[in-house]
């Protein structure tokens, strides 16, 4: 017999319907917009567009093991526990300018919520 907790049933469906807010276009110009804002505080190899998209990808990539019924691999496991700042530490100058970005920020923000209610489904395991 197989138990499936009513609180992570919940949380799964929530993930399905949210995994469409991820599949908006990329923002580009905002992130160009933050690059060239903010191009004394970050050095040449810094990439905004580059981690965020590792970072994002991480999390999108992990939506999909869970929803396709498979585990996901432990690596991208640890990098769900941190915020995109935690990770990247060198824009945490962004965190309090993220409002000024709308698109940018609106993306953080769908990332950042599909991001918890993986650790919350994760932690039902």
């Amino acid at each position: 017999m197989v138990v499936f907790n009513i609180d992570k049933a919940r949380i799964y469906e929530q993930l399905k319907i949210l995994e469409k807010t991820l599949h908006s276009p990329f923002p580009y110009d905002d992130t160009d917009k933050i690059q060239n804002d903010f191009n004394k505080k970050l050095s040449e190899e810094n990439c905004l567009t580059g981690d965020l998209n590792s970072y994002w990808m991480n999390i999108d990539g992990s939506l999909s093991y869970i929803l396709r019924g498979r585990s996901i691999p432990e690596g991208q496991i640890d990098w769900l526990h941190s915020s995109f700042f935690d990770i990247f530490h060198q824009y945490r100058f962004l965190e309090e300018k993220m409002a000024d970005y709308p698109t940018f920020y609106e993306e953080y923000t769908h990332f950042e919520k599909v991001r918890n209610l993986l650790l919350d489904y994760l932690s039902y395991n």
